[in-house]
């Protein structure tokens, strides 16, 4: 009797090419997300510090920081820093993902008067 040593090892061998593709496919989309996440927070933080320096150069605001928090809580972000450095605003902002082991993306913007010479 003889016995067949590579009996099943189709079965095992398409069982690897699933799982490796499944494993491709999430990491794909964990980069996908990244990228579109730290995109977002970039627009984010650009339009909130925008807005606080607006607010700073042309009207009595006393707390341009609490616009931006609001900016950024309109926007399902968070405000993590935010400082008036003489007429310009610095902010922080993050957003939560949707990657375990990459929770949040935080970027960073400032806006200001430019000086023209």
């Amino acid at each position: 009797m003889r016995v067949r040593l590579e009996e099943g090892s189709g079965t095992m061998a398409g069982a690897m090419l699933v799982m490796v593709t499944a494993v491709a496919l999430a990491l794909i989309a964990s980069v996908g997300n990244l990228l579109l996440c730290q995109h977002q927070a970039r627009s984010i933080a650009d339009l909130a510090a925008f807005n606080a320096a607006y607010a700073l150069w042309h009207s009595d605001v006393e707390a341009p920081c609490a616009l931006v928090n609001e900016v950024a809580a309109a926007n399902n972000a968070v405000m993590v820093e935010c400082e008036v450095i003489d007429d310009d605003v610095r902010v922080v902002i993050a957003l939560f993902t949707q990657v375990p082991f990459a929770p949040q993306v935080a970027k960073e913007a400032r806006a200001g008067p430019v000086q023209c010479d």
